[in-house]
């Protein structure tokens, strides 16, 4: 396979949110007059074939990108996989089967690399195409519309691959405990496992997930400890990310919190109010539903309090450069925690309707961000990439 040449790599990520913008708010206008609940009640809906078919368009044009420095990472991947030319022994303290998983595609399956970067791609989006298809088989592509149109999809895509594709492998064994709890954890922890070594920070959700499974029914608890984290930030911030540091959770957190932030990327260093906001939009469905609505779910509040708990560690070490790196060990959890209670609880009465506008919402503010950073509005410099730029 070559790479697609026929859009120039600085149009790219301009092709993939036109295309999203087209689609998205298709899909909005198709249920914006709906009172029927038409999501809830979906059955054998055609457009659940053409969310397969999106899933796998989508892998290889992101799987087929160029090798250029607009796609941040891609190319220290791309070195290193023709550099990878020898079988790493098995060690349960490396990433040993991303190394190996290198080496068994370039050697053994003689593939190159824009064939191992599309292998990387499907299982990235096929991870969130089969998490959604447990959760809500009925309605895969409103779901995937929410995994399209998150923020942090096309970087994850395309820059952090690794964390992504692990953190898509974790999304699925999540669902699992969402749907059928105890009864499936078997191959949700050897799904987690795998994830692991591939990146090793997917230990956090990982945990969080089994943790909040075993010993949290309630989504209260996952609140007062995401708002505990706001003020331990706040109050003990850099010790905080000094004793997580210490535990040698992973040693990227120690370069990350060591490292100079370039002024000429980044607004600022400290305490992100600009991501602490973001983050917030699940906090507040989240409340909504379970604590304003009284919803008692037992696989939303998984989901739910893995967020939290998640999201919650990320707050307290906030201050450290490239935090947006811990964010998505949260982040990559978002369109779930907002379509589950969409697409499975009978909220409100025109449900049709406000899960629509709730995706417009969505999907409007990733839109939003992209063309201030594709524009470079001077006034956001630094804010916008931040957000964009791992």
């Amino acid at each position: 396979m070559q790479p697609i040449e026929f859009i120039e790599y600085y149009y790219y990520s301009t092709a993939y949110y036109f295309l999203f913008v087209l689609l998205t708010w298709a899909t909005v206008l198709y249920y914006i007059g709906s009172n029927n609940q038409k999501l809830l009640h979906a059955e054998g809906s055609p457009s659940q074939s053409a969310a397969f078919v999106l899933t796998l368009l989508m892998s290889f044009f992101i799987g087929l990108r160029q090798l250029a420095k607009d796609f941040g990472d891609t190319r220290g991947y791309a070195g290193a996989y023709e550099l990878k030319d020898e079988y790493l022994p098995v060690d349960l303290k490396t990433e040993w089967l991303w190394e190996n998983m290198q080496y068994f595609c370039k050697s053994v399956l003689g593939m190159n690399v824009h064939e191992f970067f599309v292998l990387v791609a499907i299982v990235f989006f096929f991870g969130m195409f089969v998490c959604s298809m447990i959760i809500t088989r009925k309605n895969l592509w409103v779901a995937m519309m929410f995994f399209f149109t998150a923020m942090q999809t096309f970087t994850y895509g395309t820059n952090g691959i690794r964390n992504g594709m692990a953190c898509s492998m974790v999304l699925v064994a999540i669902a699992l405990l969402a749907e059928y709890g105890k009864k499936k954890q078997v191959l949700a922890a050897l799904i987690m496992l795998t994830a692991l070594f591939i990146h090793r920070s997917s230990m956090l959700p990982s945990f969080s997930a089994f943790f909040a499974l075993y010993f949290v029914k309630e989504t209260k608890w996952g609140f007062r400890f995401w708002l505990a984290s706001i003020a331990i930030s706040l109050v003990a911030g850099p010790l905080v990310t000094e004793f997580f540091v210490s535990l040698g959770f992973d040693d990227r957190m120690t370069r990350y919190s060591q490292t100079e932030v370039d002024e000429e990327i980044f607004s600022h260093s400290g305490f992100r109010w600009d991501f602490l906001l973001y983050s917030l939009f699940p906090v507040v469905m989240i409340w909504y539903v379970s604590r304003h609505r009284k919803f008692n779910d037992p696989g939303y509040n998984v989901i739910a309090n893995t967020y939290l708990f998640c999201n919650a560690f990320w707050i307290m070490v906030i201050r450290a450069s490239y935090s947006n790196r811990f964010a998505y060990l949260s982040w990559f959890m978002y369109p779930i925690v907002m379509f589950y209670p969409l697409l499975r609880m009978n909220i409100w009465k025109d449900q049709d309707r406000k899960t629509a506008i709730i995706l417009f919402l969505y999907s409007l503010f990733t839109f939003f961000m992209f063309f201030i950073y594709y524009f470079g509005t001077t006034g956001f410099r630094g804010f916008d990439q931040y957000w964009w730029r791992e």
